[in-house]
């Protein structure tokens, strides 16, 4: 009898410490990670699988595995998102907790639409510059960046203005350090054009895009065929490529990431891209509030099963429950 005091004892001792248990800062492995993900029309190519083996665009397969990544992140970690079309970005919002916010995040990351597009055109190179520059100007360089593109730029660009990433990393103190995430197949595929309501009428033909820049000034107008400097800087013969098809720029991908100290990714599968974004390089620790109530209460519900084996525990609740039954009538 006393022993089973002492147990009852015990375990009221253990739910009193559950109940009043304060939270116990512990240091604890985190991530900060910014996206901005390319919404221009190229990323509309559908030449992903989704789970069920039907196509899948490249917008979607970047919201899919967004959401998958979301998952693995623990908590304490926090996510910002962004968008680009054409050369600038736009934040959606900073950097938040991931697991207090995980609804809205997630239903942030779900409602990107390649229509949310304020420009048509894109340059990938100047976007790229433009968002680290951006969060360099907010001081966000404690959060990585993770740069989501297919590197398909409309019209092309003319190399003879690409930004100068050196510039970007003279201040020590505000370096932006990241991801480059190259989107789509190798394979060249069609992109699709949409009417104003986002219904598909088709797809884009050679006539339908520029297949060349005509931006400023050539590099080399000695190779530019029917080159007048006056009235045509750029030839007066008309270029037929394959402008109007697309596939992750890789090479163009990786160079932009080279450039500016990043490291590259192709996008393939959720796990890999889980991986490729939690390396060491990528975490930090920091002190988080954590809770700690379910092992004292745990311990408690142990005991009384150690006490009171549950099947006494069902009868004892039978007899009561056939007692107030036989007192009501």
């Amino acid at each position: 009898m006393y022993r089973s005091l002492w147990h009852l004892l015990i375990v009221q001792l253990l739910i009193l410490i559950a109940l009043l248990l304060p939270a116990i800062p512990v240091e604890s492995e985190k991530y900060d990670f910014f996206f901005v993900v390319d919404i221009t029309r190229s990323m509309n190519v559908r030449d992903y699988l989704d789970v069920n083996g039907d196509p899948q665009s490249r917008l979607e397969k970047v919201k899919a595995d967004l959401n998958q990544v979301l998952l693995q992140l623990p908590c304490g970690s926090t996510v910002g998102l962004g968008i680009f079309t054409e050369r600038m970005p736009n934040i959606m919002f900073s950097p938040i907790e991931v697991c207090s916010n995980y609804l809205e995040i997630r239903d942030s990351i779900q409602h990107l639409d390649w229509r949310m597009a304020w420009v048509a055109d894109s340059n990938i190179g100047l976007a790229f510059y433009n968002t680290i520059r951006l969060m360099q100007r907010l001081e966000l360089q404690h959060s990585h960046l993770v740069f989501m593109t297919d590197g398909h730029e409309a019209p092309p660009i003319n190399p003879r203005y690409t930004p100068d990433f050196s510039e970007l990393m003279q201040n020590s103190e505000r370096i932006i350090k990241g991801i480059v995430v190259g989107t789509g197949e190798h394979g060249l595929s069609r992109i699709p054009k949409f009417d104003e309501e986002g219904v598909q009428t088709g797809y884009y033909t050679a006539e339908d895009v520029p297949h060349q820049s005509s931006f400023g000034l050539p590099e080399d107008p000695t190779q530019i065929e029917g080159y007048v400097p006056r009235n045509a800087p750029w030839g007066n013969v008309r270029h037929d490529g394959n402008e109007h098809l697309s596939n992750v720029r890789e090479a163009y991908l990786t160079g932009l990431a080279e450039q500016s100290g990043f490291v590259y990714h192709h996008l393939q599968s959720a796990a890999a891209f889980s991986a490729a974004l939690m390396q060491p390089d990528f975490a930090s620790t920091a002190k988080r509030a954590s809770r700690f109530n379910h092992i004292p209460a745990a311990i408690a519900l142990l005991l009384l099963l150690l006490l009171y084996p549950i099947e006494q525990i069902f009868r004892r609740a039978a007899k009561q429950i056939h007692k107030a039954s036989a007192t009501q009538t």
